[in-house]
């Protein structure tokens, strides 16, 4: 199954290792891509934290491109939309949620403890469509093998 390149020039683009070959599917490894290594902010930040307990290694399993084979890699790309579709359910949706919920049950009068209780089942419901779309695949279904670089040569290097 051939898919079409990634045309969006803002797209996240990420260069991985072929681990596996299995019939139409490729696995997939390579360094987590993060500034957080870099960052001046590093040690106060909360992504930064993030990013050390998530680990280094990145696995992602995708169809195989025609003529990909074991120990070459290639340029994934990632469409600056479905990214910021998934940014927007997690980071977005939540305090959204939280903030109105707040507002509603102030208007209602009642007393900050039971406010905050009940913050509680809508901060759960509001990472529900997040959690819905992490099952329908629909940001991995958004991955494309862009580019693939045979092993042995330094064509193609982006990052």
């Amino acid at each position: 199954m051939t898919r079409a390149a990634c045309s969006d020039p803002r797209a996240l683009r990420q260069r991985l290792r072929v681990t596996a070959v299995s019939g139409t599917r490729v696995s997939l490894e390579g360094a987590r891509a993060s500034a957080c290594r870099t960052c001046a902010a590093r040690s106060g930040c909360g992504a930064g934290a993030l990013a050390e307990l998530a680990g280094g290694t990145m696995r992602l399993t995708l169809p195989r491109p025609e003529g990909v084979r074991l120990g070459d890699e290639v340029i994934v790309a990632l469409p600056a939309a479905a990214f910021l579709g998934a940014a927007g359910l997690a980071y977005l949706l939540p305090p959204a949620a939280l903030v109105l919920a707040l507002a509603l049950f102030a208007a209602l009068g009642l007393p900050d403890v039971w406010s905050a209780l009940l913050c509680l089942p809508v901060l759960a419901l509001s990472l529900l469509p997040l959690r819905r779309a992490e099952l329908r695949g629909s940001v991995a279904e958004a991955l494309r093998i862009e580019e693939p670089v045979p092993a042995g040569t330094g064509a193609g290097e982006r990052t």
